[in-house]
């Protein structure tokens, strides 16, 4: 791509958003999700009669600029069979900004993993699909930032199928930007070590470390560490392996083959000028992943708080005033911790109905 063509490319537009009438424009309205920084429904389009996925991105946590880099970069990614579609319709609540995806059938791999993995194979389907969005991306010089089971959609029930989404935290290559909001055990050392609000550059290497977080957290159900960080004993055991100061493998590795290992020592390089790109793991694909015998894998996990099924674990809360904003922001939306999804999906829906009719002046789509 030519210089131009890059800035283009990153020439984020911004522009007055329409008010949402979802009564006229949505039926079946029901919650599929619901974060700290937005929610998602699936409704049925009425014009088209299309099930799609609406995401309600939070105003009280994002600032304008934020949710229209997000809808910029999605909307132009989408024609890659591997990032999830997002449609040219964006709205406005009083409370949140939305726009409309397409909705995948089958959730999100967290729906799908636990403890003892997904197997080789279908793991292997999911590195291949992931690191093929994650370098398309690349080559336009952009950085996730926020790969993850809940960001990984499903189309079918065996893998075979899956989408790359929510770029929410998606920045330009090289952009400074402040450490907050990290998901902990899913973060490279870098990111780990930076101080909370002071600023890192984003590389591509997050990605990388990412895909190698996946990949252990797909053959095995659980995270490798529970952070990339010198307190952690087995993350120190990984990079004294790595650094080849012991050639005994750490124990929650045991269950790899010396190809895989490799892999992993690839991509989960401590350092970042030194960590490879996601086209790595295509070399991988035709290896054997997991050595013989189902009772290796069990034999490398323990009970360790930092084992727990990772597509249960909800993301680490990082302090005390990270935890008043959620619970402020929760009951300022009237949720409870406890509610059921009929009771969230009532709730979202009247917030949406509150909101329906168009604001003066503003034009439509």
């Amino acid at each position: 791509m030519s210089g131009e063509g890059r800035a283009s490319f990153h020439r984020v537009r911004v522009f007055d958003l329409p008010r949402l009438d979802v009564e006229r424009q949505f039926s079946g309205v029901r919650v599929v999700g619901e974060g700290w920084r937005a929610s998602v429904v699936g409704a049925t389009h009425r014009a088209s009669d299309t099930r799609v996925a609406l995401k309600l991105v939070h105003k009280a946590s994002t600032r304008r600029r934020d949710f229209f880099r997000e809808l910029h970069y999605n909307y132009y990614l989408s024609p890659h069979p591997n990032i999830v579609t997002s449609y040219d319709a964006a709205f406005d609540t009083p409370t949140a900004y939305v726009f409309a995806q397409e909705l995948a059938p089958c959730g999100d791999l967290s729906g799908v993993v636990r403890r003892g993995g997904v197997g080789e194979v279908r793991a292997k389907r999911v590195v291949e699909q992931v690191a093929f969005a994650l370098e398309f991306m690349h080559t336009k010089e952009l950085v996730h930032r926020d790969v993850r089971l809940h960001n990984i959609l499903l189309f079918d029930k065996d893998l075979r199928r899956v989408k790359l989404a929510d770029f929410g935290a998606t920045q330009r290559a090289g952009t400074l930007v402040k450490k907050v909001d990290v998901r902990v055990p899913w973060a490279p050392p870098e990111v780990c070590r930076a101080v909370y609000h002071e600023g890192y550059h984003v590389s591509t290497a997050l990605d990388a470390w990412q895909l190698g977080v996946l990949l252990f957290v797909l053959l095995t159900g659980v995270f490798p560490w529970a952070a990339a960080d010198i307190t952690d004993a087995h993350y120190t055991a990984w990079v004294a392996y790595t650094k080849r100061k012991t050639n005994k493998v750490p124990r929650r590795f045991r269950a790899f083959t010396p190809r895989l290992l490799r892999l992993l020592r690839r991509l989960l390089q401590p350092k970042p000028e030194k960590r490879a790109g996601v086209r790595e793991a295509y070399k991988y694909l035709s290896d054997t992943w997991l050595a013989r015998g189902a009772d290796r894998l069990e034999a490398a996990l323990d009970d360790s708080s930092s084992e727990a099924p990772a597509g249960g674990t909800p993301r680490p809360l990082q302090d005390a005033a990270e935890k008043h904003r959620l619970a402020e922001l929760l009951r300022a939306r009237g949720v409870q911790t406890s509610v059921d999804r009929s009771e969230a999906t009532r709730r979202v829906c009247e917030w949406l109905l509150a909101s329906h009719a168009p604001a003066a002046g503003q034009r439509g789509m």
